[in-house]
């Protein structure tokens, strides 16, 4: 057991060597991937086809008439009672549970907002 007053209580180092330890390889690439993503480019909502395009009519049946829709909504509720009966037996089913609900049921506006890099 490591005793919390020990001179050195860290593998048999000091704090300020601890402190004062060189950058590694992997410090180098999280700090070059958070300097690529404040960097990136604008961001664009996707639009949904217009009719005609390829691809509308399967967009359509699937996103406006089934998650959009009432079997949507329905499905959404369903999913959103069953989170809430498995929230009070098991939290870590139901909490996921219930946010993928209600982003089914809010699917559209989800839809709306959700932008793709380009």
């Amino acid at each position: 057991m490591i005793r919390l007053f020990h001179k050195n209580p860290i593998g048999g180092r000091t704090m300020a060597q601890l402190l004062a330890r060189t950058v590694s390889r992997s410090d180098v690439a999280l700090i070059g991937l958070l300097a690529l993503v404040a960097t990136t480019g604008v961001a664009h909502a996707f639009a949904a086809p217009a009719q005609g395009d390829l691809g509308y009519d399967i967009y359509d049946i699937v996103v406006n008439k089934g998650v959009k829709g009432p079997l949507g909504f329905v499905g959404g509720v369903a999913a959103f009672l069953f989170g809430v009966s498995r929230l009070f037996s098991n939290i870590m089913i139901g909490i996921p549970t219930i946010v993928a609900a209600v982003c089914l049921i809010k699917s559209d506006s989800i839809l709306q907002t959700f932008g793709m890099l380009i």
